[in-house]
C-alpha cells in the first residue's frame, strides 16, 4: 500500500519515503500496469479532450494546462479533433466515452443539438465544457465572457476613430453569437446603427477568414476596420488584405480574439482580445477530476466559471483615424 501511494503521489506519503521508493522503482525499471489498475479500481485513468481545431495553438495551450493537473493526479489524456464538424464531434465522443473516466469538450454543436449529451449526462457521464458553453446542458463549463470579447474589440476600433466597423462572424454557436452580440452592443452604446451588411458570415478557421475577406474585397466597399471572430479568422483576413496590395494596420485596422501563440510574431503583430488558457485548462481539469473522485457535490458540478478577457493592442489595429 505504501508503494502504491508513493507511485500515485498520495499526500499521506512524506517526500523522503516517496523518493526512496521511486529510486528503487527506477532501478528495477518498474512501470505501473494500467490494465490491472483499471480492473482494481473500475477506472480507466483516462480523460477525453474533444476540441474543434488541434492546429489552433490556443487548444494546444489548453491541452498543456489540462495535462499539468491530470498527470500528477494519475490520469492520461485521449485527444479528439472534430474540425468544427458537429457530426464528427458526436462520433468521436461516442467512440471514447466508455473508455474514459470523464470528458472535457470544446463543442461545435448548437444549443438545439444536445440530445446526445443530455442522454450521456443522465446516464452518469462526467462532462465539463471548456471554451464553449452549451445553453440548456446541465454540466460545468469554464468559459470566457464572449460578449465582453466582442465589445472590447469593437470599442477599441471605435476609440481609434472608426465609425464603419465590419465583423467577420463566427459560426452559429454560442461563442460566435455572443461575440456578435458584443460587437452590436458596442456600436449601439456609441449611438451607431448596427448595419447587417457589415457583418459577414465567416467561421473560426484561417481558411474561412481568408475566403470571406477576399470575397468582401472583390465586391468593393468593404470597411476599413474589422473585428474578426477569432485570431485564425483574423490571420486569414490579413493574408487576403495583403494579397490585395494593402497593409493591415495602415489600410485596414484588424482585431481578433484568443491571443494565438504566434500572434505577436506576425509581420504585422495582431491586436487581439485575450484570456488565460492556463486558468481555463487547469480549472476544467480540476473540476472533472473532483467529479470523478466524488469530491464535487451535484450543485457545484453545475457551476460555470468565467475567465475575464482583456485587450492586447498591437500594430494590426493601426493608428487613430479622422
Amino acid at each position: 500500500m505504501t508503494v502504491s501511494r508513493a507511485i500515485n503521489n498520495h499526500p499521506e506519503i512524506n517526500q523522503e519515503t516517496r523518493e526512496r521508493i521511486m529510486a528503487v522503482a527506477r532501478r528495477l525499471n518498474y512501470r505501473p500496469n494500467q490494465h490491472a489498475r483499471a480492473l482494481a479500481t473500475n477506472r480507466s485513468f483516462l480523460l477525453g479532450l474533444v476540441v474543434p481545431d488541434l492546429m489552433h495553438s490556443y487548444y494546444a495551450e489548453i491541452l498543456h494546462s489540462i495535462e499539468s493537473i491530470a498527470r500528477p493526479a494519475g490520469f492520461q489524456i485521449v485527444i479528439c479533433n472534430t474540425e468544427e464538424d458537429g457530426e464528427r464531434e458526436i462520433e468521436e465522443v461516442e467512440a471514447i466515452r466508455h473508455r474514459t473516466d470523464g470528458l472535457i469538450i470544446a463543442s461545435t454543436l448548437k444549443s438545439s443539438e444536445l440530445k446526445t449529451y443530455r442522454k450521456m449526462i443522465k446516464e452518469g457521464a462526467r462532462v465539463v465544457l471548456i471554451d464553449r458553453a452549451l445553453e440548456g446542458l446541465r454540466c460545468p463549463a469554464v468559459v470566457t465572457d464572449n460578449i465582453a470579447v466582442g465589445a472590447l474589440a469593437t470599442e477599441h476600433l471605435l476609440d481609434l476613430g472608426h465609425r464603419r466597423i465590419g465583423h467577420l462572424r463566427g459560426p452559429d454557436v454560442a461563442v460566435g453569437i455572443d461575440r456578435f452580440e458584443g460587437y452590436q452592443g458596442a456600436l449601439v452604446k456609441r449611438g451607431l446603427r448596427s448595419d447587417p451588411a457589415l457583418a459577414r458570415p465567416c467561421g473560426f478557421l484561417e481558411s474561412e477568414g481568408y475566403e470571406a475577406m477576399r470575397a468582401w474585397i472583390s465586391e468593393g466597399d468593404f470597411p476599413r476596420a474589422i473585428f474578426a471572430a477569432n485570431d485564425p479568422a483574423a490571420i486569414g483576413a490579413m493574408i487576403a488584405i495583403e494579397e490585395a496590395g494593402m497593409i493591415p494596420g495602415t489600410d485596414v485596422a484588424l482585431v481578433g480574439g484568443g491571443n494565438i501563440h504566434y500572434g505577436d510574431m506576425l509581420r504585422v503583430p495582431l491586436t487581439t482580445v485575450s484570456w488565460s488558457c492556463v486558468e481555463m485548462g487547469t480549472t476544467a481539469a480540476s473540476i472533472l477530476i473532483s467529479m470523478i473522485n466524488d469530491d464535487l457535490s451535484p450543485n457545484h458540478a453545475k457551476q460555470r466559471v468565467v475567465i475575464q478577457p482583456n485587450l492586447i493592442i498591437r500594430q494590426s489595429s493601426g493608428r487613430s483615424v479622422i
